[in-house]
């Protein structure tokens, strides 16, 4: 008996071996897949190391899994800020989600296309794919789905800066959106939109009170600690920059150092615009040291984005190569249908097309950084030499309004006019600029007779600043040829003048001139000196 039921359990294990044995070696493959799906958000090293386990032929390892394979595939370029990645493996994932017709992930792809396009690219036919997208998830009757769409809609209008509009179509639907308690990410998207337009609308009681209903998702366990973090993130970087403009730097520098605390939450676009602002708060600091070490790791950033293009290149490179592969083994099953493998060789071209582009155009960023902080260092250097000279131009003012009052002291008006030509001969020597504005020249020589020109605005508000100028020289007795010589003009431009004056002053008599009609008017204020 006990021989019986040793014979059964060899009999048990070695059909248990067989059993394991004959397992096909796809499913292990597929359990990779499974495996890197959960753990892509919070370990996603983790979960490419999964990915890359799978070996080639892909259609034959995971077959009828490749539209999962490429989905997350996109999900880890974005997460780990391989941008140039993130369009490639979602077109691979359209493809292949519509082949295989899962119509979930196909609506995935296409709203993270429109999303790649749209935002990152500003290109509008990305519009195509937000319709497929709704095509898509209309299909399967995906109502999560559905919402995506409709948030995309919303977020145009934000990006488009149509910030009420974009509210208008959000705050209605808020408290549905916070019914869907099986995924809380639909709130957190929708307060995350209306946070962004209350900045830019200039709202601050709005945005504080819908911020700290943002804030109480970050523990919702429908929410990945890395999903709250990417978006709390871009908040606050735009909370930097709207007390920027306000100039407000306080606030500023208490959010700046609030996003340094979420670097590893942060993609290249939120390093690139916390570096920008870096430069900016410093350079209302008038700290230039600082200013130029945030220039120099926004240089940096563009290099490493350089480094990470040609990467990605041989990555993308090789992703089309696997594709290749199968499209030839689908080309031979369909007679070695040619227009595959033109269509593959196309997007090789276009990939490489674009990584060259992405590249010249960074050289492109670079090289005007680096002529922007030459720029600088220039304007830099000439605004102190400005310095020195407007210092020493106010110390000469002074000067000359104390050798004014001087000559408003004198009484005799021979020597006052005597006096008046030397100090004309001094300015016209020491600088020729400072008498070109009327405004200028009325305020130096306004102490000599204040009661005249008191008197002169009274009786004839009618005249500008150099007619008034022009009727005092003449009150003093100086001819027209000096008086050009004190203004800095023609001869011509002051008879001009004085024709005007007399014309305004109604003094067309051909008996009685200009001159004698502001002796007689104003004779008073000549003897108050």
């Amino acid at each position: 008996m006990k021989k019986k039921s040793n014979n059964t359990f060899k009999l048990i294990v070695f059909f248990l071996s067989i059993n394991f044995y004959a397992q096909e070696p796809s499913s292990i493959y597929l359990k990779y897949i499974d495996s890197a799906s959960n753990r892509i958000d919070n370990y996603p090293v983790l979960a490419e190391k999964f990915l890359d386990s799978i070996p080639s032929p892909l259609d034959i390892n995971i077959k009828g899994k490749l539209a999962d394979y490429y989905h997350l595939k996109a999900v880890l370029s974005s997460h780990l800020n391989r941008s140039a990645e993130v369009y490639h493996y979602n077109i691979l994932g359209l493809k292949y989600a519509e082949l295989e017709e899962n119509y979930e992930l196909a609506g995935a792809s296409s709203i993270e296309l429109f999303y790649n396009l749209y935002i990152v690219k500003k290109d509008t036919s990305a519009l195509n794919y937000l319709k497929k997208a709704e095509k898509f998830y209309t299909i399967i009757n995906s109502k999560l789905g559905l919402i995506d769409v409709m948030q995309m809609k919303a977020y145009i209008e934000l990006y488009n800066n149509n910030h009420q509009k974009s509210n208008d179509l959000i705050l209605p639907k808020l408290n549905y959106y916070k019914s869907i308690k099986e995924d809380s990410f639909y709130q957190l998207y929708a307060l995350f939109m209306i946070v962004l337009n209350y900045v830019d609308l200039n709202d601050d009681a709005n945005r504080v009170k819908y911020y700290a209903d943002f804030e109480t998702l970050e523990n919702d366990t429908t929410i990945t600690r890395y999903l709250y973090k990417i978006h709390d993130v871009t908040l606050n970087i735009s909370f930097s920059e709207l007390f920027l403009s306000r100039k407000q730097l306080d606030s500023t520098v208490f959010y700046l150092k609030k996003v340094d605390a979420m670097r590893a939450y942060m993609n290249n676009f939120d390093k690139e615009n916390q570096f920008k602002n870096y430069i900016s708060y410093y350079d209302e600091l008038k700290d230039t040291h600082k200013k130029n070490n945030y220039i120099d790791s926004l240089k940096n950033l563009h290099q490493n984005l350089i480094n990470e293009n040609i990467d990605a290149s041989f990555n993308i490179n090789e992703s089309f190569l696997e594709n290749s592969r199968i499209l030839e083994v689908e080309t031979k099953k369909n007679f070695l249908n040619r227009n595959w493998i033109v269509f593959l060789i196309t997007l090789l071209i276009l990939g490489t097309v674009f990584v060259f582009v992405k590249y010249k155009s960074l050289k492109r960023i670079l090289n005007d950084f680096t002529k922007r902080r030459k720029e600088y260092s220039l304007i830099e250097n000439n605004h102190d030499k400005l310095k020195l000279k407007v210092k020493g131009l106010e110390n000469y003012i002074v000067d000359l309004k104390k050798e004014i009052k001087s000559i408003s002291s004198i009484t005799n008006i021979d020597d006052q006019r005597s006096k008046i030509k030397d100090l004309h001969k001094e300015i016209l020597h020491s600088s020729s600029v400072l008498l070109v504005k009327g405004e200028d020249h009325l305020d130096l020589i306004n102490n000599l007779n204040v009661e005249f020109f008191n008197q002169m605005s009274l009786e004839h508000p009618e005249l500008n600043s150099s007619e008034v100028i022009i009727c005092y020289y003449l009150f003093m007795g100086f001819k027209t040829k000096e008086i050009s010589v004190f203004l800095n003009t023609s001869v011509r431009s002051v008879e001009s003048k004085r024709y005007r004056i007399r014309n305004k002053l109604n003094v067309n008599k051909e008996d009685f001139k200009l001159v004698d009609y502001l002796i007689e008017n104003f004779k008073n204020t000549a003897t108050s000196n």
